[in-house]
């Protein structure tokens, strides 16, 4: 027993020299890697950011400004364009840096989930695919490509900016977008805030992406998603295929209505809506009643029908604002105003997508995910009232909806080093799980959710018991 005392001092001394050295050294920052746009089109005209990495550890969501355009357990960049007409055209999703083709997959359908189902489509939710290695252990993962657009293959060398494929819509999700994943060494970075600030929402940040990325991409609470006049009331799968797009409508058209589709309502915002004629007067004013929660995507829209005597052929104007109560007042959060001339010609700007465009949605035309009762039944009022607005509804979208963008893709890219490199970094791996030493700060440490004493005062506690134990057996042999 008279070697254990100094054993015991030994091993609490290490413990104590330990902690702050592995603190430090656990911070081992990888070179950084400098990304450019996943996508080759004109940001934010065309294409935009809608949703960012999930920085919130439990089932909730927060992005990196701590804000909620993010769903739980996102571990990607989304950049989307409006609908399927805009991706019929051809987005091109290109290499975001130099890199090597690591696994690639095509040939699943451009259906998003809309004909499929959860189950059909599991193990593959990143859709069509392609995985880049790159310098210093980093890795891009680009999801959600147009079959059949894969134009690289495993193993070749791409440079920055060159073409991999088409965005599209397969894979769980419900709109067209690239979903972009950045890792190193299996730990997923958000690139607009860097390796050491993925975590905790609002640290600072060092972001991967380049500075023109970012000063085109600025963060943006609530945005338009599409907007336009139409002569009906407009469903969301119509929106989807790019529909209700009007340039003109003609003297006879059944309804005049003005819709908007917005991404990132908050609970409580109201859509309100003006549409005058010609001379000023106003044909529709009309605030919709709160939303209950945060939404995803929201199209709304009011009108009127016709007249009697049709539509005069003079231009109309809407004006859309979105109302958010704040501090005790009440603030414009969103406004957009659209004018329409009325007279022949009617045209339709993108009534049905390219023959190239996917037509999973609009085969079987399913209904939006969710409508509100009062688009159908103020529509069917209005047809007898003719002093209210003939069309007036809400197609919310709830944020759960948007989750069915899985964070973590199949499409799993392998290491570029040989195989005896592969064997020594796997013998390092392997003698850091039995031996854990890099790890003792962080068992030190407790975690929020953790109940009871911190893991430090139980260890002290142990080392307490076991010099007590050693002094009595001391003093017991004196």
């Amino acid at each position: 027993m008279r070697t254990l005392l100094p054993a015991c001092i030994a091993i609490l001394a290490a413990l104590i020299v330990a902690a702050p050295l592995h603190s430090a050294g656990a911070q081992q920052v990888p070179p950084p890697i400098v990304l450019g746009p996943p996508v080759d089109c004109k940001i934010p005209e065309v294409c935009w950011v809608q949703n960012y990495f999930d920085h919130d550890p439990g089932p909730g969501s927060e992005d990196y400004t701590c804000g909620k355009l993010a769903y739980d357990r996102h571990r990607g960049t989304d950049i989307r364009v409006a609908n399927l007409a805009v991706m019929g055209e051809g987005i091109p999703v290109i290499a975001s840096a130099d890199g090597v083709v690591a696994a690639i997959r095509d040939g699943m359908p451009d259906t998003g989930i809309v004909d499929a189902t959860p189950e059909s489509i599991r193990g593959r939710e990143c859709g069509n695919g392609v995985s880049l290695r790159h310098a210093d252990g980093w890795i891009t993962q680009y999801c959600h490509l147009k079959s059949g657009s894969v134009e690289v293959v495993k193993g070749q060398q791409v440079k920055k900016g060159d073409k991999l494929a088409l965005m599209g819509l397969s894979g769980m999700t419900e709109f067209p977008h690239v979903h972009l994943e950045v890792k190193h060494a299996k730990r997923s970075v958000d690139p607009f805030v860097g390796y050491e600030a993925t975590g905790k929402c609002g640290t600072a940040a060092k972001p991967l992406f380049e500075a023109a990325f970012l000063e085109k991409s600025p963060y943006v609470e609530t945005g338009l998603l599409n907007a336009g006049f139409t002569n009906k009331p407009p469903k969301g799968v119509e929106i989807l295929r790019g529909e209700h797009v009007f340039e003109r409508l003609p003297v006879d058209a059944p309804a005049l209505v003005y819709w908007v589709e917005l991404y990132g309502t908050q609970p409580g915002d109201r859509a309100q809506f003006t549409i005058t004629g010609p001379d000023g007067s106003v044909l529709v004013q009309q605030t919709h009643d709160a939303q209950p929660g945060y939404s995803a995507r929201r199209l709304a829209f009011s009108g009127r029908r016709r007249p009697a005597n049709g539509w005069a052929e003079e231009t109309y104007t809407g004006t859309f604002r979105l109302l958010r109560d704040q501090v005790g007042e009440t603030k414009v959060a969103f406004e957009l105003a659209k004018s329409i001339p009325v007279g022949s010609p009617a045209r339709n700007t993108a009534t049905t997508p390219p023959a190239s465009t996917p037509q999973g949605p609009s085969a079987a035309e399913p209904e939006p995910v969710q409508t509100a009762a009062r688009e159908t039944t103020e529509v069917q009022q209005a047809a007898t009232t003719p002093t209210t607005p003939a069309t007036e509804g809400d197609d919310e979208s709830p944020a759960s909806v948007q989750r069915r963008d899985v964070a973590d893709p199949p499409v799993a890219a392998r290491p570029l080093e040989s195989t005896s490199d592969g064997q020594v970094a796997a013998i390092v791996e392997r003698a850091a799980e039995l031996l854990p030493v890099d790890r003792l700060p962080a068992m030190m440490r407790r975690r929020d959710d953790d109940k009871g004493p911190p893991p430090w005062i139980v260890a002290i506690g142990l080392l307490g018991v076991i010099f007590g134990m050693a002094g009595v057996a001391y003093i017991t042999r004196r």
